[in-house]
């Protein structure tokens, strides 16, 4: 393989992690701005920290077609575009792992698409090297260019981490991608409520609220009662997007045509679908406002969860109510023909995500209230579609903080105690 030397150069100063300490920050050239204008810089998020300023921008998969005329989202790969202001006397680092920990190098993109397009091997390895962000951002200088991380389909979280001479630089993005049609795209947040019917509560207060909601969300005939709400999120709706998306939860499409057929397809043939659109299960009067997943190999098995935003904030925070069941499986039913079966013990999947949260370092407090109701493996409880659940009866109530927090820093609210899984799925 033939390497120009402009491209060893710009490989260097771009990519070679090894030699990054050895090399004077102001030793290597900035690279070049991205000739034209695309359509997606204008709607790039910019976050300053002193003087340094960040754009990023998560391309959609057609963006990405546009700007380099290969199908990589096929391949699952989605480009983000940084640009890097530093108008600082010191020059920092960019830690490409704080993008995306699993990132793709330029030569492995050649490579994998060295049999698609035009030009030769050489010419895609040029091509992405040239495109590919610098990684040494000089004193008094700019850089922008691209990182090529795993496509995430719905909502892209990321970071971008700078760091220099004892001092470090963060700055956290939460986009959606142009293109994808999610439940929570159909509602008017700022419309569900007037103003004055929400009611700001302290932690005694929000803990009445909650235990006086429905057992249970209603079924597609919005008479039938289904899956218990056992779940409430505080917090803004970006701060808990954010924090799900990172997590590795995925934004469901809507229920149409082609995503019902795609949805088959994967059940059937074991493909992955991981937006597959989830049923409409209703509370407060209406289908849910939001639905997130995480799907294993198919959409047959996954843990998915939806949340409605209810007409109270605490202490100035949103409100979240839903529930959360892990799917195990597909079987028919009498009412909706096929459709999945939930693991009976549903305080499992409440445990998950709150062992979730708290990984993400986004759990400040948590707590449980009752609501739900008890019941066991003699006596259970059904769902809409008829599949049984055993529950201790608590809800669980995750208060997020902008703020990380790690495990030994997590309060824990004197509510409601929860005696353990065992108990609550009864034998």
């Amino acid at each position: 393989m033939n390497v120009g030397r402009r491209t060893w150069n710009s490989w260097i100063c771009r990519l070679a992690p090894g030699v990054l300490l050895l090399l004077p920050l102001a030793g290597c050239a900035v690279a070049p701005p991205q000739a034209g204008s695309l359509d997606y810089r204008t709607r790039a998020e910019t976050q300053s920290d002193r003087g340094v300023r960040v754009s990023a921008v998560a391309l959609s998969p057609a963006e990405t077609q546009s700007g380099f005329t290969l199908p990589l989202a096929k391949k699952g790969i989605q480009p983000v575009w940084l640009e890097i202001e530093n108008r600082e006397d010191k020059g920092f680092y960019l830690n490409l792992l704080s993008v995306d920990p699993n990132y793709f190098s330029p030569s492995e993109l050649a490579w994998m698409f060295r049999n698609e397009g035009e030009g030769s091997l050489d010419d895609k390895i040029d091509m992405f090297l040239d495109k590919h962000v610098a990684v040494i951002v000089p004193p008094r200088s700019t850089v922008s260019g691209y990182v090529y991380t795993n496509l995430d389909p719905g909502a892209k979280a990321f970071g971008v981490e700078l760091f220099g001479k004892k001092d470090v630089r963060s700055f956290g993005f939460m986009q959606e991608v142009p293109g994808f049609e999610s439940d929570y795209h159909r509602v008017d947040f700022h419309g569900l409520y007037r103003p004055d019917e929400f009611r700001d509560l302290n932690l005694d207060g929000l803990r009445r609220y909650l235990e006086q909601l429905p057992c249970c969300v209603l079924g597609g005939d919005q008479k039938t009662p289904g899956d218990p709400v056992n779940l409430v999120i505080v917090g803004d709706g970006n701060l808990v997007l954010a924090t799900l998306v990172r997590q590795g939860w995925d934004l469901t499409e809507t229920t149409r045509g082609d995503t019902v057929w795609r949805t088959i397809g994967s059940s059937l043939f074991g493909a992955r679908y991981r937006t597959s659109p989830v049923s409409a299960l209703y509370l407060l009067g209406r289908p849910q406002d939001a639905a997130l997943q995480k799907t294993r190999g198919t959409v047959d098995e996954r843990n998915h969860l939806r949340l409605w935003l209810a007409p109270v904030t605490l202490e100035g925070r949103h409100v979240w109510v839903g529930q959360i069941s892990r799917d195990i499986g597909v079987r028919f039913s009498s009412k909706t023909f096929v459709t999945h079966k939930i693991d009976p013990i549903v305080d499992e999947a409440r445990l998950y995500i709150s062992l979730d949260i708290a990984a993400a370092q986004s759990l400040r407090a948590v707590g449980y209230v009752k609501g739900v109701g008890y019941s066991d493996r003699q006596s259970p409880r059904y769902n809409y579609t008829g599949d049984p659940f055993y529950t201790d009866g608590l809800r669980v109530v995750l208060i997020l903080g902008k703020e990380h927090h790690s495990l030994g820093d997590i309060d824990y609210l004197p509510w409601e105690p929860v005696r353990g899984r065992k108990e609550g799925a009864g034998k």
